[in-house]
């Protein structure tokens, strides 16, 4: 499983790992807040723990409970998840840096729906909901740029989803 970075990363490596790779993922994936300047992000990372996972290990397992929501600082993750006979494994998804994972249990509280398997030696910046409370009540228009910009990666992924079924 993924262990806490002793040594947590500052706020403002994380930014400039975030932004830089950020900038290049594709859209679906980006967490994009265009109007965002370095303080916001230094912002945001403030309320976040470091965790390093190794090439191989597991971020998310499906089914299991947990709300923690992970922004990608390096690296990438397969999404996995189970095809509609519940026993065969389909890649939904590789996530890169600048992207987030864990959104659909971070708002709803039910169980993982898909697992995130670390493709290369991966950061993330965690989140609980917890910590998102405190960053919210730190600065309530960048919580609600937070959740807006969560809500469109939200949407955008059940639209690949639908038109994968669909299709």
């Amino acid at each position: 499983m993924p262990t806490d970075n002793i040594s947590s990363t500052d706020p403002e490596s994380a930014v400039a790992r975030f932004r830089a790779v950020g900038s290049v993922a594709t859209s679906a994936e980006a967490l994009l807040l265009p109007n965002w300047g370095d303080d916001d992000w230094k912002q945001l990372f403030r309320f976040t723990s470091t965790r390093k996972v190794s090439a191989g290990e597991a971020l998310i397992r499906r089914g299991e409970p947990g709300r923690t929501l992970f922004f990608v600082l390096h690296g990438e993750l397969d999404v996995i998840a189970h095809s509609g006979d519940g026993l065969s494994l389909g890649r939904v998804a590789v996530v890169g840096a600048g992207s987030v994972l864990g959104e659909q249990a971070f708002f709803d509280a039910g169980p993982r729906s898909a697992g995130a398997w670390a493709v290369d030696d991966c950061e993330v910046a965690a989140m609980t909901p917890d910590q998102y409370a405190a960053f919210e009540e730190s600065s309530p228009a960048r919580g609600r740029d937070l959740l807006f910009a969560l809500g469109r990666i939200l949407a955008i992924r059940l639209r690949r989803t639908t038109a994968k079924v669909i299709g």
